[in-house]
């Protein structure tokens, strides 16, 4: 259930301090947008007062430059894009990537071979391309198949929504946005295969499958596709469909990505795996991180940690938690990114976001009346 709660500019956290806040980025998914994917109009509000009042407002987000299109839509005043969680950061008035990172080729390639023998989603984004595959749908076991529903029953069991439900609890005038969810299971399925729709079924949580089909390539050889590529990917994916095998590709490749600087057989460790609340794990570079392409923007601004806030609610968000003197996690968050901020905001379903800036507002008002 989405709050209809009217806010005020008000310090709803409780944020203090003697440096004002002159820079925000925030995390998109299970942050800036609610579990329906849709920026709450409260949010839009929240980000245009802080812009009108002096602060500076930017995206850091696992997502994709290609996968912002709902943002852009929305926040048309938005400039800086942090995305595929700071390896691609875009200057969007401009046109222009300002930051580009990306795995050595080679790695990438020994990485995906890996990830393709477990029967899972396997994609990888390169620039502002998601390319995608499906494994052959004999890796769908009835054992995995129960797994699945298993866990989602649970879930929903849990106070998780399933896509019927989000669609039946929008506020009046809210819409699903630039991905049309609100057209559901129907206009999702209707250019894929048999095979294809029970993939997606399988692979993608009901929350954000219509998202993912509408913003990836799929592609009949992902392996092949990307040996013929100049360059490796900023980062790949997987969506596992099942816990089990979650728990199973994690204990393998546990050797390789744990560790301060090499794996378990004296390599250089080049990868490191986040875990996400979206049934994904990221594979991502090791010293690229939100944390060091927010860290980068405010030193390109002249602004300390203390002068910036960060929100975020998963694994992937932790780097710039830990970097801001601000750091807001969102109610919805795990224990440990809730400790690992400073502050805490309310959920992405109630206003969370437009809460922890109207505090930063106010927190400057405050400053500034008493200097």
């Amino acid at each position: 259930m989405y709050s209809t709660e009217t806010l005020e500019i008000k310090n709803y956290i409780g944020l203090t301090g003697d440096k004002p806040i002159k820079f925000i980025a925030s995390d998109v998914d299970g942050t800036l947008v609610n579990d329906a994917k849709a920026i709450p109009n409260e949010a839009i509000e929240a980000i245009r007062a802080a812009r009108e009042s002096g602060i500076r407002v930017a995206i850091a987000s696992g997502r994709a430059w290609n996968e912002m299109n709902d943002v852009i839509e929305k926040l048309p005043c938005l400039r800086y894009f942090m995305c595929t969680n700071g390896a691609y950061v875009m200057d969007k008035e401009e046109n222009r990537s300002l930051f580009h990172v990306t795995f050595d080729k080679e790695q990438a390639l020994y990485l995906l071979r890996k990830l393709l023998t477990y029967g899972v989603y396997v994609e990888a984004y390169v620039k502002d391309k998601i390319f995608g595959m499906y494994p052959p749908s004999r890796c769908i076991t009835p054992e995995r198949l129960c797994a699945c529903a298993d866990e989602r029953n649970e879930g929903n069991d849990s106070n998780t929504k399933s896509s019927h439900s989000v669609m039946n609890n929008l506020l009046p005038g809210e819409t699903h946005d630039h991905y049309a969810l609100s057209e559901g299971d129907e206009a999702a399925n209707a250019n894929l295969s048999e095979c294809e729709v029970e993939q997606s079924n399988f692979f993608f949580r009901p929350n954000i499958r219509p998202f993912i089909l509408a913003t990836r390539t799929m592609v009949p050889d992902l392996l092949t596709h990307m040996e013929a590529l100049d360059e490796g990917p900023e980062k790949m994916q997987i969506f596992y469909g099942d816990e089990p095998m979650r728990q199973r590709i994690l204990q393998d490749l546990r050797d390789e990505y744990q560790g301060m600087s090499h794996d378990g057989t004296g390599r250089e460790r080049f990868y490191d795996v986040l875990l996400s609340s979206e049934g994904n794990l990221e594979f991502v570079l090791p010293h690229t991180t939100k944390g060091t392409a927010v860290e980068a923007l405010a030193n390109h601004w002249k602004f300390s940690p203390d002068e910036v806030m960060t929100l975020g609610d998963s694994e992937n968000d932790l780097s710039m938690l830990r970097f801001a003197g601000a750091s807001v996690a969102m109610g919805n968050g795990k224990p440990n990114i809730k400790e690992a901020a400073r502050y805490v905001t309310t959920d992405n379903n109630h206003h969370g976001v437009a809460k922890a800036i109207y505090s930063a507002i106010t927190y400057n008002n405050e400053l500034s009346k008493n200097n």
